[in-house]
């Protein structure tokens, strides 16, 4: 999706790749979010310290419908969008060989066993909890026990598990993600507009991808079933 920053006085670039695993096992989602607190801070190393393309760089999980993604996220005023993309990509083309594959069993215990305990800690606060209870109320989940079952899951997860699901996520083909640009119209991160819009209104062009121009917006929300539709334009 490419996006026309709507602020003429926002020089900032942005480019938003998310990763999104349909399993919604605990083994999955403990997985994804063991996957997130190993990379988090060799990307922010990467592209933040040693690239220093933007201001603000950061690797997250979030859930989405039952299901995980992870997201990789670059704001800069300094270089555009298409950089910032190409960027997060040699990161994560890298991420195999130079990070997971040259961790031991014994850091990646470290890993589990520091999430574990996050998971397990002890909630200290009554709002905390109910903010919990009431996030599977509102979904429809009724799974209180979920955080304490992925912790579970967590117990008997290795190096070759994570490197299996690594793959399943981004190396192999079928991979689900998208990714989002923002490209502002002044500054050093500047770069050509795209077009008022294509891919979307018509349905013919999904393959090559969204563009959406300033004014397309709320129209692309409220026409999103059209995108729904054709689920393996995402996944290319």
């Amino acid at each position: 999706l490419l996006v026309t920053e709507p602020n003429p006085a926002d020089e900032n670039s942005v480019s938003y790749v998310m990763l999104q695993n349909l399993d919604k096992s605990e083994k999955a989602h403990g997985l994804i979010e063991l996957l997130g607190s190993i990379v988090a801070e060799p990307f922010y190393d990467d592209l933040r310290t040693k690239q220093q393309l933007g201001y603000i760089v950061s690797c997250g999980v979030r859930g989405l419908a039952g299901t995980r993604t992870i997201s990789f996220i670059v704001q800069s005023n300094v270089a555009s969008s298409a950089v910032l993309s190409v960027s997060i990509f040699k990161f994560l083309d890298y991420v195999e060989d130079n990070i997971l594959q040259k961790l031991s069993e014994a850091d990646v215990s470290v890993y589990v066993k520091s999430l574990i305990d996050r998971k397990t800690e002890p909630v200290k606060d009554l709002a905390t909890e109910v903010i919990r209870n009431w996030s599977e109320i509102s979904s429809g989940r009724l799974e209180f026990d979920r955080i304490q079952n992925e912790a579970k899951a967590l117990v008997d997860i290795g190096k070759h598990d994570l490197l299996e699901f690594w793959r399943s996520l981004y190396s192999r083909n079928g991979r689900r993600m998208i990714i989002t640009e923002i490209i502002p119209r002044e500054g050093d991160a500047s770069s050509p507009l795209p077009a008022p819009s294509s891919g979307y209104e018509s349905g013919d062009n999904l393959d090559s991808g969204l563009v959406l121009g300033i004014d397309d917006i709320p129209q692309f929300r409220w026409d999103t079933e059209k995108l729904l539709a054709t689920p393996q334009s995402l996944s290319e």
